[in-house]
């Protein structure tokens, strides 16, 4: 017993120490921190090929896998999971023993205080091209530097005050990048956060899901979740200035596929439920509504061409993509439509407007139109129910979020809690093949960026 209690008194003064140490002194990376991690974590990262543990840049711009350090995120950083998540059944568990508590509350601090290098500097404070990751499983939003393809920032909404069961499912961004804007499903919550991450609005509205934001006005748009069972037969209108809203009707069940032209004038509205389509002119606030021959199609998502001039949209049901004329914003007028495979889900275009990416969420795979001949160019096989579609600013790649609820992926290690772990599946948009995939938590969703 006199042992067992000296061993927990022991362990106490070493956090109270690690904490206090954290509080009144700046850590020195190289030879505080380093140290621990090339003597105590290294065999640990054995299967981190491309990493280099020799430097604060080497350690910060991760392996050929993604991060290993998350800035102000202990809990998410792969150093800190694979010290103290790890399943038994994972080979690696047999050298987590060597790290003692001491080490490992020293190399927690540092991560909790955004893991500096010698001279107090944050890495990635200045990123530019920045992906928003919805990781609706976690109730968690990650953010991906598109020049490196690493996770930088963790947001953790439960630490916010939202609830375990929050599902952040789609982002809007600022056109300058100053803000975005986040739908909560669970917490019925549409959240604004200013570029530092700050949250620093939101407003209530039942089950949210697509938004789109205005190139033009101070308006955001907020279409319902596919989670919901009956919403309301209406979109939100927001200020997103003031946060505040009022709704307006498209008069059919489901809307939730949701676009807006270049001018700002129409926003462009789809059913899940029927095959039709509402055009909003939303100043006059009378929409007029098209519809769509065929099978019920389940409209998932638009996405418009960077020259305004065209839109498309999937069926989750036929599998069947289309393609609008909306030369007139006003008329969008249905000229073609192709067969794709199994849930065409959210697409992109590239930056030329060239091609439209997309995930078939129930075919595992990627696939890639021309938009102008109309025709697959190609796939990309080996996801695992893609979802979420992005693009880099420069075209050269494409991110894709893998839901992975049935496990497909395997991913790199095995974890205590046994649960399917989601990725961000990023594509070099020439070769056509899968270059990383960034392991974000369980259930990725919605991707947005500028």
């Amino acid at each position: 017993m006199r042992n067992l209690l000296s061993a927990i008194v022991t362990v106490l003064l070493g956090v109270t120490h690690v904490q206090a140490f954290a509080q009144t002194h700046q850590v020195a990376f190289s030879s505080e921190i380093l140290p621990i991690i090339q003597e105590k974590f290294a065999p640990l990262l054995a299967r981190e090929t491309g990493l280099s543990l020799d430097s604060w840049d080497g350690l910060m711009s991760g392996s050929d896998y993604g991060e290993v350090v998350i800035p102000y995120d202990p809990k998410g950083s792969l150093l800190i999971r694979l010290a103290t998540e790890l399943s038994d059944a994972d080979s690696l568990t047999s050298v987590t023993s060597d790290i003692s508590d001491t080490d490992l509350m020293t190399v927690q601090s540092w991560i909790e205080h955004g893991a500096p290098n010698d001279d107090g500097h944050i890495a990635f404070a200045e990123a530019e091209h920045l992906l928003y990751v919805c990781i609706q499983g976690e109730a968690k939003v990650a953010v991906i530097d598109m020049d490196t393809n690493v996770v930088i920032r963790t947001i953790d909404l439960q630490a916010l005050g939202f609830t375990a069961d929050a599902r952040p499912h789609h982002v809007a961004v600022e056109p300058d990048g100053s803000a975005f804007y986040v739908s909560l499903i669970g917490d019925d919550r549409v959240l604004k956060f200013d570029d530092n991450l700050e949250l620093i609005g939101q407003m209530p509205f039942e089950r949210p899901g697509m938004l789109v934001v205005s190139p033009t006005d101070s308006l955001l748009f907020v279409g319902r979740s596919m989670k919901a069972v009956n919403p309301p037969q209406r979109i939100g209108v927001v200020d997103r200035t003031m946060m505040s809203s009022d709704e307006l009707d498209v008069f059919f069940p489901r809307p939730h596929a949701l676009a807006i032209d270049p001018s700002g004038s129409y926003v462009y509205v789809g059913s899940l439920a029927e095959n039709r389509i509402a055009i909003v002119d939303h100043e006059a606030g009378v929409p007029e509504l098209q519809s769509i021959e065929g099978n019920t199609h389940t409209l998932v998502q638009f996405a418009v061409s960077p020259d305004g001039q065209t839109m498309v949209v999937g069926g989750q049901l036929t599998g069947q993509f289309f393609f609008f004329d909306i030369s007139n914003p006003a008329t969008p007028t249905l000229d073609e439509t192709i067969q794709v495979g199994m849930a065409p889900w959210h697409p992109v275009f590239s930056p030329d407007g060239e091609f439209a990416w997309f995930g078939n969420k129930m075919g595992n795979r990627a696939t890639v139109v021309d938009v102008s001949d109309r025709r697959i160019v190609g796939t990309v096989e080996g996801l695992s129910e893609p979802h979420g579609a992005a693009i880099s600013p420069d075209g050269k790649t494409v991110y894709i979020s893998n839901n992975n609820l049935n496990g497909a992926y395997s991913g790199q290690y095995q974890w205590r809690d046994n649960t399917p772990v989601g990725a961000i599946a990023v594509i070099d948009s020439e070769t056509r093949e899968i270059t990383k995939m960034l392991e974000v938590g369980h259930n990725p969703t919605g991707l947005g960026t500028r």
